[in-house]
Order: C-alpha cells, then structure tokens, then sequence
C-alpha cells in the first residue's frame, strides 16, 4: 500500500514539472531578446556615440617646419586644384576660342590682320595680278574742258579702253619705282575707319574694312594738301603722274595735265572707301584683295572753264602664287 501512494506521488510531481517547462517554452517564444551590438555596449560605458579618428600624417611644409595634417585637408586641398585647374582650362578653352573666331576680333585687331597680311606680301613677293579700273558717275564741263575729256578719262582710267592691268612676276617689283609692288603695307588705323570686321568663310578669314571719307586739293600746283585714309589701305599712291598710281589725287591731276591747265585748280573728294580681302587662316596670306572707293572733283581755272567730275575706281588683285 505505501508502496502504491508513493508511485502516485512521482507521477504527480512528474505532470507538474512538464507543465511548468510549457509555460516556460511559450513566454520565450513570444518575447524575444532584444538583439545586444558592440557599438551598445561601447555606448553604455562611454555614454556617447562612436565616432571614427580622422586619419594624419606628418609633413614638412615649405619653411621646413613639420606639422600634422589629416587626409580629409589633403582631398580638399586636391580637390580645390582640381576645380581650379578645371576653371583656368575652361578660360583658356574660352580665350583660345575667341582669338579663332574672327567675328569676336576687335576693330584694331582685324587691322593689325589686314597689316600683316598686307606686309607678307610686300617681304615674300608673290607673284599676282593687279587690275584697275573706273566707271564714269558725271561729267559736266564747259566748252574749253569737254575738249579735254578724253585726257582726263585716260589719267583716271575711266572706261574699258583705259583699265589698267599688271601681270606681277614671283619675287620681282613691278617697274614703277616709285610704287614699288603695286601693293603697299597697310597703314589704316582705327581713326581710319568707320568700321573693320571679319568672318571666318571655310579655309580663309573674309576682312571687309569701310575707309572714312578724305580730301585733296591744289591751286594751280600750289597749297596741296592730301587727307584721303584710303591711301593708306596699300593701293599705289605717290604725288607725281605715275600709271601705275591708283588714286588720283588732286596734286597728281594737277601734275598729269599742267601743260593743257597750267592754272588748273582742284579740289577732290574720296568716299565710299571699302576693303576686301580673303585670307587663308592657316598662313595669313592673301588670297584675293578689292579696295574700292568713289571720288568726286571740282575743276576750276582752265581757260576760264570750269568742271564736276564724278567716278568709281575699284582695284583688283587676284592670282597670288605664293
């Protein structure tokens, strides 16, 4: 009998330890532990968050002392010559732009081109042809000048009949001394002109300059004065009757016809005045050149006549053989 009471006993206490290890199970899966990390726990003693030690190194700078700098300073440091050398290209790139686009060169820039486009051709001598002629815009004159009409349009090379062409040889002056090569050294300055620009047109820079207006003048071969900008643009120009001079001034009408006008006053005006020359970028030599201009003159003294005269003169070169 005690034997039995104490088997049911056991069995009992046995029941009762399988329920408690239930509940045990049970709360355990439904709660879990909060997950623990390092950065906690170095966060519960210190108190604080941790935060990572910038890297440094010792350097010596350019007074021979030595101090710390961290790698952080270095990469601004790299990355501001960067941007720096970014921002001094980027101008660079800009400035180099401009000076190949010849629309953005100013009015002494494009001057100074045409000069020294001008002066290559006075120093290498290329071989060219040069042509001049001129077109009658009126003629008014009394009984004693009209006589004298097919003189005065000879000198000015008014008409066909009377255009003027030179063939010049490669590495040779023409054989007017006193003109040298037909084609002088531009001497224009900004006071010069109204306006100077430039375009670039495939291989070759286009310059087209517009030459403020001048006079000239002569009484009977005395008080000659000269202010024509055009003669400065390198057409043949000179104060004696030459052929192969370009702009008849009024000094030079004077000189060509004193034996027929002795007493011939003038006065001469010069307008219109304009400039093209296509020039080959790569080498600044000229390719093709017309200087053009309008001139108008009053004629006065001759026998007692009196005249108007008006013309349009262009010249022309072409055929440069460089």
């Amino acid at each position: 009998m005690k034997k039995l009471l104490a088997l049911l006993m056991a069995g009992a206490m046995l029941l009762s330890f399988a329920a408690c290890g239930d509940k045990k199970e049970e709360e355990t899966t439904t709660a879990a532990p909060e997950e623990t990390t390092v950065a906690d726990v170095a966060g519960d003693v210190t108190g604080e968050e941790e935060t990572e030690e910038p890297e440094t190194e010792i350097v010596t700078n350019e007074d021979g002392e030595t101090e710390v700098v961290t790698k952080e300073d270095d990469k601004k440091e790299d990355d501001k010559k960067e941007d720096d050398k970014k921002e001094d290209d980027k101008k660079e790139d800009n400035k180099k732009e401009e000076s190949e686009d010849p629309s953005k060169w100013s009015t002494a820039e494009v001057l100074k081109y045409y000069q020294d486009a001008t002066a290559k051709v006075v120093s290498k001598k290329p071989g060219y042809t040069k042509t001049r002629s001129a077109t009658n815009n009126g003629y008014k004159a009394g009984a004693v000048l009209s006589a004298f009409k097919g003189e005065v349009f000879k000198f000015l090379g008014i008409g066909a009949e009377n255009k003027f062409e030179e063939k010049v040889a490669k590495g040779k002056n023409t054989n007017d001394t006193d003109c040298g090569d037909y084609l002088k050294k531009s001497a224009l300055t900004t006071s010069d002109v109204s306006s100077a620009k430039a375009v670039k047109s495939g291989s070759n820079y286009v310059i087209t300059i517009k030459i403020n207006a001048g006079t000239s003048q002569t009484e009977g071969g005395s008080n000659a004065k000269n202010n024509s900008p055009i003669d400065k643009s390198g057409i043949c120009v000179g104060n004696t009757d030459r052929s192969g001079f370009d702009h008849k001034t009024a000094l030079i009408t004077y000189d060509a016809l004193d034996d027929i006008a002795p007493s011939l006053t003038m006065y001469e005006k010069s307008n219109n005045g304009k400039v093209v020359a296509t020039i080959d970028a790569a080498t600044g030599e000229i390719q093709k050149l017309v200087i053009s201009w309008d001139a108008s003159a009053d004629i006065s003294k001759v026998y007692g006549s009196e005249a108007t005269l008006a013309a349009t003169t262009t010249v022309t070169y072409t055929n440069f053989g460089w």
